[in-house]
């Protein structure tokens, strides 16, 4: 599998998840589809960062596309804080392998996912850890296949104390947990993606440098149009 399939699939899939969670929000089968798609990402800028002959450019890139995004995120998911889109976090990821391998120092990539978690960004602090992963084990599938898994129970861990502070009413039982907390359960599913991603075959394919910087606020706007025209 090249890099541009692999990209396409982690699009094709998270597609999936947003489909989702603005359309069919009660139906988890969608939503456990999507969980795949962020460790692919998050492998593709790890990827990325190895081969980039720029990478303050690089770096410099994902901010500015999480900035551009930023309004189309929010228009499709009616966010009514804010609430920053993956770009943030992608670009959060990439700057902790930066930052780590000019100081060898894991304060870096702490610091990285906390400037995540105080901009309230998707997957936070527990998504830029599984993108140095990515790195830290990029010819280690097995290892990587851990690591994802620990940083995708982080995120369960995170998205369940979210809750906690979101609702007023909150109660920690079965009932609560099953109707509130579903996607977050889900997340561990995330290490299911290693195994496609031991499939890459270290080729680029074809050039689709620009494609997902194109193609994220443009289904976020489709689906947001959509989202609109139907009034939800």
């Amino acid at each position: 599998m090249t890099s541009a399939a692999l990209k396409l699939l982690a699009c094709a899939l998270m597609v999936v998840d947003h489909l989702g969670s603005i359309f069919f929000p009660h139906e988890p089968v969608m939503r456990a589809i999507g969980r795949l798609a962020y460790p692919m990402f998050a492998y593709l800028i790890a990827e990325g960062y190895s081969h980039s002959k720029d990478k303050t450019s690089y770096l410099g890139r994902l901010f500015l596309f999480s900035m551009v995004s930023q309004p189309f995120y929010m228009f499709a998911f009616k966010y009514p804080v804010v609430h920053f889109n993956v770009f943030f976090t992608l670009a959060a990821g990439l700057y902790a392998i930066y930052a780590y391998e000019k100081k060898k120092s894991f304060l870096s990539v702490f610091l990285a996912g906390a400037s995540c978690e105080f901009v309230s960004a998707s997957y936070g602090m527990p998504g830029v850890f599984m993108i140095f992963a990515m790195h830290y084990f990029m010819r280690n599938h097995k290892k990587m296949f851990l690591w994802v898994l620990i940083t995708a129970i982080l995120c369960t861990l995170r998205g369940i104390i979210s809750r906690y502070f979101q609702d007023p009413g909150f109660q920690f039982t079965l009932d609560w947990i099953l109707p509130h907390a579903r996607v977050s359960l889900m997340e561990p599913l995330a290490a299911l993606s290693v195994p496609i991603i031991s499939m890459y075959n270290g080729k680029l394919g074809p050039k689709l440098k620009y494609f997902f910087y194109a193609f994220y606020p443009g289904h976020l706007a489709i689906l947001g149009a959509i989202r609109w025209y139907l009034g939800r």
